[in-house]
């Protein structure tokens, strides 16, 4: 039964929306917090003093303010530590992210309760996303399965990580062959390398290497 709620939003309008919405059709305790490590702690807190939160509704892309360097970057690292901490924890990610691999990420290997993209009716979704986790169900909403089931995207594992990564730092293929070599990591060639950014880059629909990078960093693989 849900009697607390952590909301996790860096904007402002967005997080008054949802309270809002929520205190005219919930009776829940609600708190929230505008960045990832806030959220957290908010939520370690909480189980200590015996009051734990018993949903965490959180966007995906937080701002930095470019001083300090947030240790959880955004909400799919949020869910996760959130969830070793209570494992019990519900989660509802509620997003204007709606790329099919990481749907289906979030969905199958993070394992949140549910997925909420933000648009002219989500506020609605919301509500019914919540009454569904209440009464014990997960939720999806039908344009989020109709992604992930339609989501033709290759997987990307821990090698393909690592060279997104390196490519990231700047590195040549040559560069990142020698490095793969070091770290025993195979298959390092620069053919083989050459091959699978290719194959990332048919997968992710990207012009460059360069593009590659930023869509990589924009489903949060790196």
């Amino acid at each position: 039964m849900i009697k607390r709620i952590l909301i996790a939003e860096d904007i402002d309008s967005i997080n008054t929306g949802i309270i809002s919405i929520l205190k005219e059709t919930f009776n829940f305790s609600i708190d929230h917090a505008n960045s990832c490590d806030k959220a957290l702690l908010k939520i370690k807190k909480a189980a200590l003093e015996n009051q734990p939160f018993d949903l965490l509704i959180s966007d995906l892309s937080f701002k930095t303010d470019g001083l300090l360097i947030p240790e959880l970057k955004n909400g799919e690292e949020l869910a996760i530590a959130a969830k070793k901490k209570q494992p019990n924890l519900k989660t509802i990610i509620y997003t204007i992210e709606d790329k099919p691999a990481l749907l289906k990420r979030l969905k199958e290997e993070v394992a949140v309760n549910s997925i909420v993209l933000k648009g002219l009716n989500s506020l609605s979704e919301l509500c019914t996303s919540i009454e569904k986790i209440n009464s014990g169900e997960n939720y999806f909403t039908t344009e989020v399965l109709h992604k992930i089931k339609n989501d033709s995207t290759i997987t990307i594992g821990e090698y393909d990580i690592t060279i997104l990564d390196l490519l990231s730092k700047g590195l040549t293929q040559q560069d990142i062959s020698h490095s793969l070599k070091s770290k025993e990591i195979k298959p390092s060639s620069v053919s083989a390398i050459e091959k699978r950014i290719g194959e990332l880059k048919t997968c992710l629909k990207a012009n460059n290497s360069i593009h590659l990078v930023a869509i990589a960093k924009d489903m949060f693989l790196i």
